[in-house]
């Protein structure tokens, strides 16, 4: 009778499991009302519309709770199984976004100075899920400034325009302005001389911004941004600037006059009009802008003192110039290698004698000092066995980029030593040792 009625209970109970689980999955019952993907913050979040107010979803043994019967769960992207719960319901079902887009892109560059004649590539850099299609489509709005082939702008004509950009999507634009005051770096000692007045307020203050962009691109405070400055005024800038022999410096460690702005410059940015006149110094005689008449006091290479020739820069000004630039302050100071003083540029280092083993050794960089006592330069570019040297001298008549084989240098008594400039500059920045 015991085991009878024993029996008769453990069935009876498994039937009202059975009823019960029966009746609750009916009336209770999961139902997916509709799925649907969105793109996040770089995730895909999964959005489960269902039947049910209360509940959660479980992906990956994490659970997200049902919502104003939703939920929202970020999930990978491929084939996958979420689980759906509730207190009376389960109910698994798969899941696959296979979402092919283009997120997001960076460019190499998004504000553009370009000379006419002047090419460059834009690199872009690809925020994506899945395999989307990765072409990306260029398109200049006027391409009588600026023409686009692929990925490569050209500068034609001066002027602003944009380039937009597209991959996927997403669009974006490249500002770009395309100026005739420079032009591309060119080697020569034959360029016409600067004169007086020939830039407006508003070409000196364009060309210091471009310069400035120049320096910034190569890195300011690095030797590359020193080297950028060198090139600018030698390789850029369409016109010599005049040998002058200095009247005076800011930092007088000579007992000379305190001058500013008289055979050397400085200051920040290039010396073409009188507004710059604000920055300087007054003096009896100056200031005058580089290519202006000034009185010469000095009587030698031809100089005959109380004669006005145009201003410009003599050689150590010049390289302060392009060092204070590019973000070092050597002082206003001289080429000297003079005894009772230890400021000049002559004193930032340990002078190399130039020979061909030194030149041959790799050693020497663009941004290093070239000298010899009483006359400084700078190493502008190296090249397939040429030098080429940034300096001002009465030789060359003005500012110049010249080029010296390695023979020239060894044999040359205008530069003997070399001061190599690594402890100085300590970082590099984007440097090339040669401009093109």
């Amino acid at each position: 009778m015991k085991k009878k009625f024993f029996w008769f209970f453990l069935s009876s109970t498994f039937l009202l499991i059975i009823g019960f689980s029966i009746f609750f999955w009916c009336y209770f019952p999961i139902r997916i009302v509709n799925v649907s993907y969105e793109v996040l913050n770089e995730m895909i979040i999964t959005h489960i519309k269902t039947s049910n107010k209360s509940g959660s979803c479980s992906y990956q043994n994490v659970e997200y709770p049902i919502i104003n019967q939703e939920c929202s769960v970020p999930v990978l992207n491929r084939e996958d199984e979420i689980m759906v719960q509730t207190k009376w319901n389960s109910y698994k079902f798969s899941i696959n976004p296979n979402i092919n887009e283009i997120l997001d892109f960076s460019m190499s560059e998004d504000f553009l100075y370009l000379v006419i004649g002047e090419k460059r590539q834009i690199d872009l850099s690809l925020e994506k899920l899945g395999n989307p299609n990765l072409e990306s489509h260029f398109f200049s709005e006027n391409e009588n400034i600026v023409r686009v082939s692929d990925n490569i702008l050209e500068g034609v004509s001066s002027g602003n325009t944009q380039v937009l950009v597209t991959v996927g999507s997403v669009t974006k634009s490249i500002k770009v302005v395309v100026t005739d005051l420079i032009h591309l770096p060119k080697v020569t000692n034959k360029k016409d001389f600067l004169k007086c007045g020939m830039y407006s307020e508003e070409d000196n203050k364009f060309l210091d911004e471009l310069l400035s962009y120049r320096i910034s691109k190569a890195g300011y405070q690095t030797r590359a941004g020193v080297v950028a400055a060198l090139r600018f005024l030698t390789l850029e800038f369409p016109y010599k600037i005049s040998y002058f022999f200095e009247n005076g410096r800011l930092h007088n460690n000579t007992g000379g006059n305190y001058v500013d702005g008289e055979g050397r410059f400085y200051h920040k940015g290039l010396y073409l009009h009188p507004y710059k006149y604000k920055e300087l110094v007054k003096t009896r005689y100056g200031p005058a802008t580089w290519g202006c008449p000034l009185t010469n006091w000095q009587d030698e290479a031809g100089f005959i003192p109380g004669v006005r020739y145009p201003n410009g820069l003599d050689c150590s000004g010049f390289i302060t110039w392009a060092m204070f630039n590019g973000g070092y302050d050597p002082k206003d100071t001289g080429a000297g290698d003079n005894l009772w003083t230890d400021d000049d540029l002559s004193d930032l280092g340990r002078h190399e004698p130039i020979t061909m083993e030194m030149l041959t050794s790799g050693k020497l960089k663009a941004g290093d000092i070239i000298a010899t006592d009483g006359h400084i330069a700078m190493v502008g570019g190296i090249h397939d066995g040429i030098v080429y040297v940034a300096e001002s001298t009465t030789y060359w008549d003005g500012v110049v980029m010249h080029p010296y084989s390695y023979q020239e240098l060894v044999r040359s008594n205008k530069l003997t030593y070399v001061i190599f400039m690594d402890e100085y500059y300590l970082q590099e920045g984007n440097y090339t040792s040669y401009w093109e």
